[in-house]
């Protein structure tokens, strides 16, 4: 139902326009489900909610639906200030600077232990974090800026989280708690102020544009040209990435 036009076609060749949407100022994509933000502030979701992603009781939302209409059954009336998804999960800002998660909590990305059973797993959940100005989510983690400072939890599997490069061989690297990235530049020096997360990698952006990324590199994801299959934090120069793969 990702495509928003009421179908479950798998293959769509043509270019497809979801149906009744209001005009569209902002556009975020998770592996089976979308989001899109309107000129009111409003949030329209679609797609795939087989892992409760898009907090609905349907299975699959084939039409965009209001994200407020859905939240307001969970008692959730703060405007959504951004959006963003995962494999399975849907990472939300409120305007408050408050953090909601939804959907599969496999890995902890939920904000909730991965141990625990289905049905014990709320609906909608609020992450232990507030101030949160920014937001990302991969795969199966997410990432937020807080002051400056970036906070992740969810899958470490390649230190997509912690920063730290390849957790120990015998560590669970599922953690639904917030952790603190580590090898970022002093907030109060250059803060950071955008975050970006891929399946297992990480990004960030800080107020002077310098760029850092950690985790998974085995694809070239962290411009490390040894292919590391996990990296701490590292700065990169787009420049010199670019000269290295010419």
């Amino acid at each position: 139902g990702q495509m928003g036009n009421g179908t479950l076609d798998y293959a769509n060749p043509v270019l497809q326009t979801p149906s009744n949407l209001p005009p569209i100022t902002r556009v975020k994509c998770g592996y089976y489900h979308t989001a899109a933000r309107d000129r009111e502030g409003r949030w329209w979701v679609w797609g795939s909610n087989e892992q409760g992603q898009l907090g609905d009781d349907k299975k699959h939302v084939k039409k965009p639906a209001l994200l407020p209409m859905t939240l307001s059954r969970h008692k959730i009336i703060t405007p959504v200030a951004d959006v963003d998804g995962g494999y399975g999960h849907t990472l939300l800002l409120l305007e408050d600077g408050r953090v909601l998660t939804l959907g599969n909590h496999s890995e902890g990305q939920r904000g909730i232990d991965p141990e625990a059973e289905d049905e014990e797993v709320p609906v909608v959940n609020e992450v232990a974090v507030d101030k949160v100005t920014a937001i990302a989510a991969g795969s199966h983690h997410n990432l937020v800026v807080v002051a400056g400072e970036v906070y992740a939890w969810g899958s470490d599997e390649f230190g997509q989280v912690s920063g730290g490069g390849p957790p120990a061989e015998d560590a669970d690297h599922r953690t639904a708690a917030v952790t603190k990235v580590q090898g970022l530049p002093n907030a109060m020096e250059d803060p950071v102020v955008h975050v970006s997360a891929g399946i297992a990698h990480s990004a960030a952006q800080t107020a002077s544009g310098r760029i850092f990324v950690w985790g998974c590199g085995s694809n070239g994801q962290v411009g490390d040209l040894a292919l590391p299959e996990a990296s701490k934090v590292r700065e990169i120069n787009p420049d010199e990435v670019a000269r290295q793969s010419r």
